[in-house]
């Protein structure tokens, strides 16, 4: 696997992604706690290629290049032979202190081979890099999702970033303490 810094023009890449997956747990918060409730969709589809959705790759691409034009950084996992494994945007400096990870997508056939943690190790590397101290992170409220990012030492966020809440109120908020700032080199 290959890990790079890719050019703001690379966000297209995004429709190589297939963000499909079928869905074990859900989760949601209560009283400051994490909780299982229902799964709701146990199937989640691909991005909509045509359309113009929240689920399309139109819209997709369009948060994607919004975060980018306001600073952030789009990272690329590409296995052997060139094919995106996936993405993820980081924006290092989204308020003092505090580094955003906007999106982290591996494609279905690459998971579990590494990708999610290469594109993760580089976001908190950028982060670091701007002397960030913490990462905050909106995910979707899955149990690979959420897992994932519990395993990375984030918990959730107290409080959560009110814009960001705003606009994902469904999504779990966490936040990753960045206890070393040290300096990281990023790719």
């Amino acid at each position: 696997m290959h890990l790079r810094r890719l050019d703001p023009s690379d966000v297209t890449l995004v429709a190589s992604i297939d963000r499909s997956e079928h869905v074990e747990a859900q989760y949601r918060v209560e009283d400051g706690r994490l909780v299982d409730v229902p799964v709701v969709v146990a199937d989640i589809p691909p991005w909509d290629p045509d359309g113009s959705g929240d689920h399309s790759v139109a819209s997709h691409i369009a948060f994607c290049a919004s975060v980018l034009a306001d600073g952030a950084v789009l990272f690329g996992a590409f296995d052997d032979g060139g094919e995106v494994m996936g993405l993820a945007t980081v924006h290092p400096m989204l308020e003092p202190g505090m580094a955003w990870l906007a999106t982290l997508h591996v494609s279905r056939p690459h998971r579990r081979r590494g990708a999610a943690s290469a594109l993760w190790d580089a976001g908190v590397a950028l982060a670091r890099e701007t002397a960030a101290r913490s990462l905050y992170v909106s995910a979707t409220p899955t149990g690979s999702a959420i897992g994932f990012y519990l395993s990375r030492g984030c918990q959730l966020a107290d409080p959560v970033h009110p814009d960001l809440f705003a606009r994902e109120p469904e999504d779990i908020h966490l936040s990753r303490p960045l206890e070393d700032a040290s300096a990281v080199r990023v790719l």
